[in-house]
């Protein structure tokens, strides 16, 4: 024992090791920052959007059977270069906006990267929830004749998520790099109607998703969350602006 704690009454010595014993209570957890989580505080309504987003064409109505003589037009027209292109946007990925850009975004700025992506993840919340009141089946479980050319989907079909999720990537992109508006916009399109081109949508869920995402887009990029968010990555964004030495790619139609 050390020589100071012989100084002491036994009773306070034994009261110091149970002290020493005990162990520590559990720290409380830590607020997420808003660097962890830039949509910290923002309050998006599904209910809010219902009326922007209007319902599908009923079975039978004209605007299915327009909706239908689109898909099977698609369906005889595909060639092997389009549906390759059609799987280049499986993937939500904001990599694919990088040729848009003229650089390589995932890599030049992950934080832009992480920033966006948190709040698509509330927009994917907002359109789940509006998908599931809607409950409008894929075109190809209605449909027998229609074959689509990427991996069946078993969730519902109006609006599109692919399409919405695109459509509001490339609008939020857009507001962070102006000068390269209409080639994002280019891209976030083309992922909406890649899922019509192999049959996995109707155009009117597309048509509706881009609708639903021009709104969504409004209120995200108005909130004091994005506009903090865009200050925050503001001077790393010089850099995504040095085209490539032979210049911006053209981007497919």
């Amino acid at each position: 024992m050390a020589p100071f704690l012989l100084l002491l009454r036994p009773g306070l010595v034994a009261g110091l090791v149970l002290v020493c014993l005990c162990p520590a209570a559990p720290a409380a957890p830590a607020a997420p920052a808003a660097a962890d989580d830039p949509t910290l505080g923002l309050e998006l309504r599904s209910d809010d959007y219902r009326a922007v987003l209007g319902r599908p064409p009923a079975s039978g109505s004209r605007g299915e059977a327009d909706d239908l003589a689109i898909l099977r037009w698609t369906q005889r027209s595909r060639t092997p270069d389009s549906i390759i292109d059609s799987w280049s946007y499986l993937d939500r990925n904001l990599g694919r906006f990088s040729a848009a850009i003229g650089a390589d975004l995932l890599k030049a700025d992950p934080a832009i990267v992480r920033g966006v992506s948190a709040f698509l993840r509330r927009v994917d919340a907002i359109k789940d929830t509006l998908k599931d009141r809607l409950a409008r089946p894929r075109p190809f479980v209605a449909h027998a004749d229609l074959r689509p050319c990427l991996p069946l989907e078993t969730t519902w079909s109006y609006p599109s998520g692919h399409a919405t999720w695109y459509a509001v990537a490339a609008e939020l992109l857009a507001d962070l790099l102006p000068e390269r508006r209409e080639r994002l916009l280019q891209v976030g399109r083309q992922g909406g109607f890649a899922r019509v081109s192999c049959g996995l949508h109707y155009p009117s869920d597309v048509l509706a998703s881009q609708r639903f995402a021009e709104a969504l887009s409004r209120d995200l990029i108005a909130s004091p969350q994005w506009r903090r968010f865009r200050a925050q990555v503001r001077p790393g964004l010089d850099r995504l602006l040095v085209p490539p030495p032979a210049g911006l790619p053209v981007l497919a139609d």
